[in-house]
């Protein structure tokens, strides 16, 4: 229950896109988080150029406010997005 709120909270803006662009967004910043903040390998993992996945993730900050140069905003959003995919597993 507090891992959707905290999904809500951080990242609503997204969770309210549709379906396709909602997952891809997710998985992108999932994606970045596993490459180690790296455009170059989150871009390589998902089979898309590198300046794809910075566009991304532009439009997750612009969607939720909240910028990926700050420690804090990148635990936030790494916290939400995992409350998301733990919320998904349990339905």
């Amino acid at each position: 229950e507090e891992a959707g709120r905290v999904a809500r909270l951080v990242l609503g803006p997204v969770l309210a896109l549709g379906a396709a662009e909602r997952h891809r967004l997710l998985d992108t910043v999932e994606t970045w988080f596993a490459a180690g903040g790296s455009a170059e390998e989150a871009g390589r993992l998902l089979y898309c150029h590198a300046n794809t996945v910075r566009y991304r993730l532009r439009k997750v900050e612009a969607l939720t406010g909240r910028s990926l140069s700050a420690p804090q905003t990148v635990a936030e959003l790494g916290l939400a997005v995992r409350a998301v995919r733990l919320e998904a597993a349990e339905e």
